[in-house]
């Protein structure tokens, strides 16, 4: 499997010379520097999960389009085999499962909240919506300033167009899966 930071290079740059963007364009939409575009694309940085989101976010793009290797037809998936994503304090760990799939139109990550740990996500594309269930621990999580708690083998849908934050209130590991769902 190749490393992330070269699936996501190759996605980049790949996106966009096919939509004919500039690193200006792309920087103007996203809100991320063209030096670190640019070092992204080069394979020379492997960027947050705070990064890749807001690259997926301004160009209007699944996340999954820029972390899947599209080479591949079929996947059984290893933990093993999956390079992590961080948060920008490594409290969140974010595993993609299953990236987007266009014919399907969902991605799935597993997650895991440190003790304490808080991750806010921008809102997804319009229209998508979140599942999750968790796994382990107990997660608190604010959508639209309304703040619920999903305890263990518990789950809780959502319309994910809005910006919601994920947050540990404990010091016990929370275990997740995500899944989104892009509605047409």
């Amino acid at each position: 499997m190749k490393d992330i930071h070269t699936i996501v290079a190759h996605n980049l740059s790949q996106y966009r010379t096919s939509q004919q963007l500039s690193l200006s364009t792309v920087s103007k939409r996203t809100g991320v520097s063209k030096t670190m575009l640019n070092q992204i694309e080069n394979g020379q940085s492997n960027p947050t999960i705070t990064t890749l989101w807001k690259i997926a976010n301004g160009l209007h793009l699944p996340i999954s389009d820029l972390i899947s290797n599209k080479d591949d037809n079929i996947n059984c998936v290893s933990k093993a085999d999956i390079v992590p994503i961080y948060n920008d304090d490594q409290t969140v760990i974010i595993y993609p499962y299953f990236p987007f799939n266009i014919d399907k139109n969902f991605e799935m990550f597993n997650m895991e909240l440190k003790g304490n740990a808080e991750m806010v996500s921008e809102g997804h594309h319009v229209g998508s919506e979140e599942y999750i269930i968790v796994h382990k621990g107990v997660l608190e999580i604010e959508i639209n300033g309304h703040k619920h708690t999903i305890k263990q083998d518990d789950a809780i849908h959502f319309e994910s167009d809005v910006t919601h934050t994920y947050r540990n209130i404990s010091n016990e590991d929370v275990h997740l899966t995500a899944t989104i769902q892009y509605n047409k």
